[in-house]
Order: C-alpha cells, then sequence, then structure tokens
C-alpha cells in the first residue's frame, strides 16, 4: 500500500497575480502562504486484476472501471482523479482512496492538496520518477482541464514544500522561497472560520483574469495594489514584524474585495465586524472569494473571544495549525 498526504494552505497576500501571465503585468510580485494541517490523503492498494477502483470519502462517491482504457472520456463527478490516473497509466489493476479535511470549496487549496497528493502516490506507484517541480507543472496542467479556466499555481506549492514561503515567479522559473517562522506562535495569531461553500466558485479569478488582461483599470490599479503589498509582507513576515503585518494583511482585503463584485459577501462583513468588536485586528478571504473561509489576524490573548462571537454568528470555525510539511509518500 501506498500513502500520502499534503497539506491546505491559507493565503496570506499575492492571490490571483499567481495566474500566469498576470504576475508578469506587475514586476513579477511573490504570493505569500503559509501550509495548515487540513491534510488532503490518498491510499492506494495494488489490485491483482486491471480494475480500477476509486472511492472520494469526501464526493461519497465510488466508481469502478474494468481496466486503464474504460475510463470515460466525457465530464465525471471524479474527473481530477480520473485525469491523473490515465496520466500515470498504472500497468496493474488498483484501489484509490481520497480524503481531504478542507470542507469543499472552503478556498483553501483542498483540491490542489489532493491533486499534489495523489500525484506524489501515482508517482511512487508507476515509479516514474518525477521530480517535484515536475509534479507541480503536472498538477497544475491537469486542474486546468478540469476546471476549464487558467489555474495559479500557488496552491501547489503550499501543498508540495509546506511552511511559510514565497512563491516567486522569474523569467526563467517558479521558486518556492521558504521564510522562516515559529509555527505554533503564528497559530496563535490566526481564527479560521467557514463560511460556506462559494455561490459562484471559481468565477471571481475568471472574472479578474479577463478584466485584466483587457486593462481595466480599476482592475489593475487594485492588482498593482495587492502586488506592491505582497512584496512589502515578504519582508515583514521575515523580520516577524506582527503590527505591521496586520495593516498589510487588512489593506490586500480592501484591495481585493475591490477586484469583482460578489468576492466579498453580506455574511463575510457582518462576520468580520463582529470579529473586530471581539478583538480581531484584520481579517481577509481565503481564495476567490464569494464564500468559503476566512482568514481572522489577532492578538493571541483574544483568539479564544474572537471564535467565540464568530460561533454565535453561525460560522464554522476549524481547527487548524500551521505546519512546516508538505507532501509526504509513504510506502507500506
Amino acid at each position: 500500500m501506498i500513502e500520502s498526504s499534503a497539506p491546505t494552505r491559507i493565503d496570506l497576500s499575492g492571490g490571483t497575480l499567481d495566474l500566469w501571465p498576470l504576475h508578469l503585468f506587475f514586476g513579477n510580485p511573490p504570493t505569500l502562504n503559509a501550509a495548515i494541517n487540513l491534510y488532503a490523503r490518498v491510499e492506494i492498494r495494488q489490485r491483482r486484476d486491471r480494475k480500477l477502483v476509486i472511492e472520494s470519502r469526501d464526493l461519497n462517491r465510488r466508481a469502478t472501471f474494468a481496466r486503464l482504457d474504460r475510463l470515460p472520456d466525457k465530464k465525471h463527478p471524479l474527473e481530477l482523479i480520473l485525469r491523473l490516473v490515465k496520466f500515470y497509466a498504472p500497468r496493474r489493476g488498483l484501489e484509490i482512496v481520497t480524503h481531504c479535511a478542507a470542507p469543499a470549496g472552503s478556498g483553501i487549496g483542498g483540491s490542489s492538496a489532493l491533486n499534489i497528493a495523489l500525484n506524489g502516490a501515482l508517482n511512487r506507484f508507476t515509479q516514474r520518477g518525477y521530480r517535484r517541480e515536475q509534479m507541480i507543472e503536472i498538477a497544475k496542467n491537469i486542474e486546468t482541464q478540469v476546471i476549464n479556466v487558467p489555474a495559479g499555481t500557488q496552491d501547489y506549492f503550499a501543498a508540495m514544500y509546506g511552511g511559510l514561503q514565497a512563491v516567486q515567479p522569474y523569467f526563467d522559473r517558479l521558486a518556492s522561497n521558504p521564510i522562516h517562522f515559529e509555527s505554533e506562535d503564528a497559530t496563535q495569531r490566526f481564527v479560521l472560520c467557514f463560511t460556506g461553500k462559494p455561490r459562484n466558485s471559481g468565477i471571481n479569478n475568471w472574472t479578474v483574469y479577463k478584466e485584466t488582461i483587457n486593462g481595466k483599470a480599476s482592475v489593475r490599479n487594485n492588482l498593482q495594489c495587492i502586488a506592491d503589498i505582497a512584496r512589502e509582507m515578504e519582508s515583514v513576515l521575515k523580520n516577524k514584524n506582527w503590527s505591521r503585518f496586520a495593516k498589510l494583511f487588512s489593506a490586500e482585503w480592501k484591495a481585493r474585495k475591490a477586484l469583482a463584485p460578489g468576492i466579498c459577501t453580506r455574511e463575510m462583513e457582518t462576520m468580520i465586524r463582529a470579529a473586530d468588536r471581539a478583538g480581531a485586528l484584520a481579517a481577509k478571504v481565503c481564495g476567490a472569494g464569494g464564500g468559503g473561509c476566512v482568514a481572522f489576524f489577532v492578538p493571541p490573548q483574544k483568539k479564544h473571544a474572537v471564535q467565540e462571537v464568530l460561533q454565535k454568528q453561525n460560522a464554522r470555525v476549524l481547527d487548524f495549525r500551521f505546519v512546516k510539511r508538505g507532501l509526504v509518500v509513504k510506502s507500506g
């Protein structure tokens, strides 16, 4: 048996600019995120026949196919998994079981973490020998086929390498630049709550993408602001300047919610105001917005009070901690 797991993440600044070629328009700013222990997990067991048995515990779905060439070409609820199996083309039958601790549509990179975990497991099972940077490229390209819009890159780096990092685009490559941090101290400074699945998951980033390409001034101005914040935030995190971080985190959200209608919902605004009254210093949506998770930056002594007030708002507060490890693959 092969077991693999990869972490999800909280994105701190620079999201959307990890979509090629948007970062090129703003001087190649970094995207900053931190891995959390809401893992995507994969188990692969070899079969004696050629059957492929796929089970997603998140979706409560199970599918069986007689052999590799019987995998469907059309849309399927397990399409991401099936496309990866086709790509790796195992010569033997197998059973795959997947599970992700992140709620569906939470905006913390659950599908990308699953993508990386499954890449790692299938790469080991088929003995393809792909390097980590190659698996990131495979994950990005296959997920783009599934979602039918350009896929960003930051989530794959968080899942692959873990920790706190700046995903830095260069003209010749993408790099993961780790930032040293004390994970327990950082955990005490954040609250993460799930507001509900986005009504238009994936739409917001595509809207921003198109309007940037088309030269819409307001969108470009807000993305320039986000790019500038990301550059400064990288330095601030390296220096552990939490007071300045709070101001940047708040400013990032102000610029982000102005990018497109629907990124910020009434429910989010209500929760952010309530958390602010309880002592939160700043808040920002995770992912594309319109629902999903909101991350709150809080003084450690106010964390419990903020969690309580959010629960009274019928938000689901997620128990998490920051982690330094990325993809792990084990053979049993």
